[in-house]
Formats: C-alpha cells, structure tokens, sequence
C-alpha cells in the first residue's frame, strides 16, 4: 500500500523518535548513576558512624554511647542485643529500627521505606556486630535517612525533564526546517517535470549547484530527459519515414489501378501487372520489417534457438541471391554448427546480401568462418566501402547509405537496422568495415554452441566466383 505521509513527516518522526528515546536513555543513566552515588554517600556515612559505635563499645558503657536525646542530625543509632532487645537508643523507640543480626565485626546494610516513630521517608540502615565493655554480644544499627537524596534526584529528574523537552522542541524545528530546506529543489525539479509534455520536451530542470546528491539527482533527471527527447525525436522520424516509405508504394499502385481502369480494352491492365505485384511486394516486404522491429522495441521477438549448420544456412541465402542479380557472387565456407534461429540468422544474410548486390560494382564476397568461440560472417562487395563518420549510423532505422539513390531503386533503410537487432538478440556483434583492396564489408560474429567449440574443424568449402545462376 502506498504511504501518504510525506518524506519530512517521516524524517521529522524518526529523528523525534531517536532523540526520545535518547533523551529517555540519558535520563534513566543519569538518575541510575545518581540515586547509586547518593545511595553510596549515605551508606558510607552510616558504616562510618556504627564502626564508631562498634569501637566505642569495647571500652564504654552502652548508656553512655547511646544516650537518649543526644543530636545525631537525621541519624538514627541503636545498640541491640542478639535477641533483638533495645539496649540503647537516639531515639524513645520501643523495637529495633532492623532486623539485621550480623556476628562480630561484620557489616551488613538494607534500605527501608521508614522507621516507625521517626519518619516514612526510606532509610538506609547499616549493622554491625561488636563486643561490648562487659564481653557481651552486641549489635550496632545506624539509620541514614535518604530524604535529601531522593529530593535531589527529584530535582534532576525536573530540570532533565524541562531540559530535555526544550532540547526535543527546539531539534524539532531545526530537523524540519533542514530537512524543508533539503526537499525545496527536490520540489522545485518535481514542478518542472510535471510541466514537460511533448511540447516542451526539450526543457531542462534547474540542477542545483549544491555539488552532492542532489547535484547528482539533477544531472540524472537532464540525462533522462536527454533520451526521452531522442527517443521521442526518433519515434516521430520513425513514423514519419514509415509513412513515407508506405506513401511511395501505395500512391504507384493507386496509379496503376486507375491507368488500368481508364482502359477498356484490357491492354493496360496486361501491362501493369507485373508492376503491381511488384510493388504489392515491396509494400508487404516494408509491413513485415516494419512488425519485426515493433517486437524488437517490445521485447517479443521470438527466437527458435536450436543446434543449426550455419553453413547451410549461407549457402542457400548465396543460391538466392544468385538467382536475383548479375553480379558474381563468391562463397567460402567452413562447417560450423551454433545455437541460433536460423530463420533469424537467413533474414540477417538476406539483408545483408541484399545491400550487397543493392552496392556492389560487379562482385560480391561471403565467407563464413570459425574464429576461437564465435562464427564470423563477412559479406564483401566491391563497391565504395561505409564512410568512417557513417559506420555506426548505417545500422539506425531509415538510414540509406547512399542518398542519392531513389527510394524505388534502393531499400526501406530498414535492413541494417533489423541485421543489428536480430545479431544482438543472438548475443552477437555486427560491424561495417573495410576490405584490404577497399570494398565495402559487413562483418558478424555470432556465439557458438558448446558442441561446436571443440569439434574439429574441417577444411574450407570454396565455391568459386559465378555469376547468376
């Protein structure tokens, strides 16, 4: 499910939550360590004063350590026999202010929620064993009361607490305010996007001179837009030459048909058979590249991949071309075996052939050899080779090598665009290049198959140059 909260709310959310959950962390650290030192502090204090007690004991009368109403500050001291009865006391209490009966010279300590007669507030109370003047067991309990302790970690906890809400408050603003500052290009480029249509295609968005991410988020958004306005550039010249290329048929078949109509005898229509089938032709030739490079731009060329003799395949495309021109052709191939289409791999060399004969002055030059793991396909003609600044471009849609030529006398400009897409869905590389002696040639290298890779390799089948037929 798609969030509908913006990214600051969520920015803002998770650094309030962190700093709470910090300031709360803090907080519990502080008190801890804090109510420990106090606690600490009064328990020493306490130790301190029972082993006063305790040594006193040794050589003075209980009566007289002890005495009742003497000041002892918030210290609450007795002296107890091991039976738990009150001998001496700071205090007119009447039981013990602990339970605790520790033997001689051992100290133990607990904290209590009060000391019935003095206070509810919590005591920490210590007890130690000694021996009295007379040899008697006796037990020394001091109560330090932590009332003054517990009121400065009260204290602590308020001013922590006001500390940590204006700390809480002021990153609030200031995480929202950096982070509004951070999103305002991010929105900026947003708004600027959203207004680039197809008529506008050719606007850029303000990048940030910022030099980080967003910088980096600019640049990308231009380069986007870069290839959006050449594929959009592209798909217009595309429809435009279609349109174009279906206008030239189509208008001489109009023409015929109505050549033919005006005659009644019949004469013309004779006559213009022939042309009318030939550009029916041409017209289903230029439909059927035109449906093959719309499933390459979808992705839904099917390709019948299986063990195939590539050999094979180039020798019945070399027979073809035979019979369709009078230029010579020579043909040298060695026994390779791939996995390819080879119904794809007969339109690559149709294509290819095509152009071939379509340039050639009088010969024509097809070789197919193995070269480590791949099958190397070189269609040579003996015209003037691609130029360098054109090598590339040769392989783009509606790209006529020569425009001087006519669209009647040469192709579609489809052919080289559908050789390079049918060579790259085989995993293959396609090139225009030239021949040692300057002919112009198309080189194609496709991948073997395993089975391929490490069988012999037999020696060249050469068939010698021949003309047509």
């Amino acid at each position: 499910m798609t969030s509908t909260i913006g990214i600051r709310s969520r920015i803002l959310g998770v650094a309030v939550a962190i700093l709470v959950v910090t300031l709360a962390i803090w907080a519990w650290v502080v008190i801890t360590v804090f109510d420990g030192t106090l606690t600490r502090t009064a328990r020493s204090h306490a130790e301190f004063q029972a082993t006063q007690l305790a040594d006193q004991l040794r050589s003075i009368p209980v009566d007289q350590v002890v005495p009742q109403g003497k000041g002892y500050g918030d210290l609450v001291l007795q002296v107890l026999s091991p039976e738990g009865s009150v001998l001496a006391s700071s205090e007119p209490l009447v039981g013990p202010i602990t339970g605790l009966r520790p033997s001689v010279d051992e100290m133990r300590s607990e904290t209590v929620a009060g000391v019935a007669g003095v206070d509810d507030d919590s005591f920490v109370v210590v007890a130690r064993g000694t021996i009295g003047l007379g040899g008697q067991t006796l037990v020394v309990a001091v109560a330090n009361p932590v009332h003054v302790e517990e009121g400065t970690i009260s204290r602590i906890v308020l001013v922590g607490g006001v500390a940590g809400l204006l700390v809480l408050g002021i990153t609030t603003i200031l995480v929202n305010w950096a982070v509004g500052a951070a999103l305002t290009p991010v929105e900026r480029m947003r708004g600027q996007l959203a207004g680039i249509d197809g008529h506008t295609i050719g606007d850029r968005v303000a990048v940030p001179p910022t030099g980080d991410e967003l910088t980096r988020l600019g640049d990308t958004m231009n380069q986007m837009l870069e290839r959006l306005e050449a594929a959009y550039a592209a798909q217009k010249a595309f429809v435009s030459d279609a349109s174009h290329e279906l206008r030239s048929p189509l208008a001489t078949i109009r023409a015929a048909v109505e050549l033919a109509s005006a005659d009644p005898s019949g004469q013309v229509w004779e006559g213009t058979r022939a042309t009318l089938m030939a550009e029916i032709l041409r017209l289903q030739a230029l439909v059927d590249d035109l449906l093959t490079l719309s499933k390459v731009d979808a992705g839904a060329l099917p390709l019948r991949r299986r063990e195939c003799d590539l050999d094979d395949v180039v020798v019945a495309a070399v027979r073809r071309l035979r019979g369709d021109t009078d230029r010579a052709v020579e043909v040298t191939v060695e026994p390779v075996r791939a996995t390819a289409d080879p119904d794809r791999f007969a339109q690559v060399l149709r294509n290819l052939l095509d152009n071939a004969a379509r340039h050639a002055a009088s010969r024509i030059r097809v070789t197919l050899t193995r070269t480590g793991a791949s099958a190397v396909v070189r269609v040579d003609n003996d015209g003037p080779p691609v130029p360098d600044g054109m090598r590339t471009q040769a392989f783009e849609r509606f790209v006529r090598l020569d425009e001087t030529r006519d669209r009647d006398s040469g192709g579609s400009g489809l052919g080289l665009a559908i050789v390079a897409d049918l060579v790259h869905a085989h995993g293959g590389t396609v090139m225009a290049t030239e021949t040692e002696e300057g002919w112009c040639r198309f080189e194609v290298s496709l991948p073997l198959s395993m089975s391929g890779v490490g069988d012999p390799a037999p020696g060249p089948t050469v068939d010698p140059v021949s003309p047509t037929g």
